[in-house]
């Protein structure tokens, strides 16, 4: 696994931008150690700062390049976790996309347009898909958190954020400027992705 170093740097590819306390939110690092890390990776040219946020630099993505194959050497050796993304890229990841899209636009004389949440049985169906997509999720990605405790953190992330969609804040479901359920389930992805050696699905 990564040491706390590489695992801050590595946060700013599921974040490409963010501060301290962000990446921090994300990856279960102390703020005062990502803080360090971010120092130490801005002094060696793997990370910029610009006004209390930071970004991956491509030297960054290179150190990290060098660094994921050794650490990840056991997961991406796991025949059980290699089905596990299987199921996921063409089943869960699929249906998330699918009824973000339909969360986002209605069909209205056989085009789609934006969605103004005016009908509340139509969002409330969609809701509770998510729900039980979700439940799914943490069943096929079971292999995942045994070997990645991050994983498990990214899950109970989106379960959070779909109880609060529960609760009314309906800009959790896809919002892009709060953790929604979208937004995390990107970055769980792609977390996803850089841990099993796997390209993203064109």
């Amino acid at each position: 696994m990564l040491d706390p170093y590489a695992l801050t740097v590595h946060t700013l590819t599921l974040r490409q931008l963010g501060s301290a306390a962000q990446l921090a939110e994300i990856n279960a690092n102390q703020v005062a150690d990502t803080e360090t890390a971010l120092a130490k990776a801005v002094a060696d040219g793997n990370v910029i700062a610009a006004r209390g946020n930071f970004m991956i630099t491509p030297a960054g993505r290179g150190f990290l390049d060098t660094v994921y194959p050794s650490a990840f050497a056991a997961v991406r050796s796991d025949a059980a976790v290699d089905a596990a993304m299987d199921s996921f890229e063409t089943g869960v990841n699929k249906q998330i996309l699918a009824l973000t899209t339909d969360w986002q636009t209605v069909e209205v004389n056989g085009e789609r347009v934006s969605n103004d949440h005016g009908d509340a049985e139509y969002d409330a169906a969609i809701i509770d898909k998510l729900g039980r997509v979700l439940d799914k999720t943490q069943r096929v990605l079971r292999p995942l958190v045994e070997v990645d405790a991050l994983v498990g953190r990214f899950l109970d992330r989106i379960a959070a954020a779909l109880t609060r969609v529960e609760g009314g804040e309906i800009d959790y479901v896809s919002g892009v400027r709060v953790d929604s359920v979208h937004t995390v389930w990107f970055q769980l992805h792609e977390h996803l992705l850089r841990l099993t050696g796997r390209e993203r699905p064109e």
